[in-house]
């Protein structure tokens, strides 16, 4: 009896230590996100986000998920793909950083059936290259519980050498809109503001409707925010009828916010910019001549809040094939925007069936 209590207590004491070697050095992956970073998507906490509504609308749309990407989701805590390159650069390289938490020593174990081991490096087989990367090299390195991958070996030794820290910026986004079960898409502006905006963060949610909310966060101090504040002032708040395929916008700056727009339909001459903004109206009255002479079809019914800055209708198309409908919605904050851009599931199928 005692001799078996020995071996069980020098079982529990050799697993307890073998635990502690693995999860005292594990990594928060966030360390990752550091200045010198200029893009990256972030989706965190992804084995306790419900994603039955975004994988509804794929199978809607006709593409097939894998089962085993789809169980797999229930063991992955976090994914970020991150950029160093210039925003204006043709040629973008990323790396992929996969979190699995503290099960990482089990996930570790299984890594030589999918990949070969060249010293401190994984290098994807041949037989899996065909199948899930078009024939194209993945290498992978394990970094303290963070499993890093890139196409090339030394971009993952980039970021393996680079420096870590907790960007504060970067931070105060991810705890912000970590909730979002599309994850984000952060522009870091904060070390170095373009044209005074400091914050440019999409997220994306599917709710239970099968809906698809895009929302953009802009931060910043310039003339384009300013021209939003104060709006509540203005009475163009409450019920409205407007008319479809027209943004409306409401501004107390409104010669900045045109010129502004001149210079958008100048700079983006035949583009999609373009034809946006020369269908914008700016601090139309309540009661537009316009909008009385227009069938039921063309209007429509909504309600200004008092800092909606801008609301839209739009027919979206892609190279004149109709996909659907979006709605736009802006509220104005204090040195902030927050748009939404809300699709319904008819224009996600569409949308993702013209994209396969």
């Amino acid at each position: 009896m005692k001799k078996s209590l020995k071996i069980a207590l020098g079982i529990g004491c050799t697993l307890s230590i073998m635990a502690s070697v693995f999860y005292t050095s594990k990594e928060n992956p966030r360390v990752y996100l550091n200045n010198r970073i200029n893009l990256a998507y972030v989706n965190e906490e992804i084995n306790n986000k419900k994603f039955d509504n975004v994988l509804n609308v794929l199978n809607k749309s006709e593409f097939k998920v894998d089962l085993k990407i789809e169980e797999s989701l229930k063991y992955i805590k976090g994914i970020y793909i991150l950029s160093d390159s210039s925003f204006i650069s043709d040629k973008k390289t990323c790396v992929g950083i996969v979190d699995f938490g503290y099960i990482y020593p089990f996930i570790k174990f299984k890594m030589e059936k999918y990949f070969d081991k060249i010293d401190d490096m994984y290098s994807l087989k041949e037989e899996y290259k065909n199948k899930y990367t078009n024939g194209n090299s993945l290498y992978l390195k394990i970094e303290k519980g963070n499993f890093i991958i890139a196409t090339r070996q030394k971009d993952v030794e980039k970021v393996v050498k680079s420096e870590k820290y907790l960007s504060q910026n970067i931070l105060k986004i991810l705890e912000k809109e970590k909730k979002s079960n599309l994850g984000m898409l952060i522009l870091n502006l904060g070390k170095n503001p373009l044209g005074g905006f400091n914050e440019l963060v999409l997220t994306g949610d599917v709710n239970t409707k099968n809906e698809m909310m895009l929302t953009t966060n802009i931060g910043g101090k310039n003339d384009i925010i300013e021209s939003f504040n104060k709006i509540e002032e203005d009475g163009l708040d409450g019920e409205r009828i407007l008319q479809k395929n027209e943004l409306y916008l409401r501004s107390s700056k409104d010669a900045e916010l045109r010129s502004f727009l001149f210079f958008l339909n100048y700079f983006f001459k035949n583009s999609i910019i373009e034809n946006i903004s020369s269908k914008i109206k700016i601090n139309t009255p309540k009661k537009d001549p316009t909008v009385e002479n227009l069938s039921k079809k063309e209007v429509i019914n909504t309600k200004f809040e008092k800092t909606q800055f801008v609301y839209g209708h739009l027919d979206f198309k892609i190279k004149e094939k109709m996909i659907g409908q979006i709605e736009i919605k802006g509220l104005a904050e204090i040195n902030r925007l927050k748009i939404e851009t809300i699709l319904n599931e008819t224009t996600i199928i569409n949308l993702l069936k013209t994209a396969k």
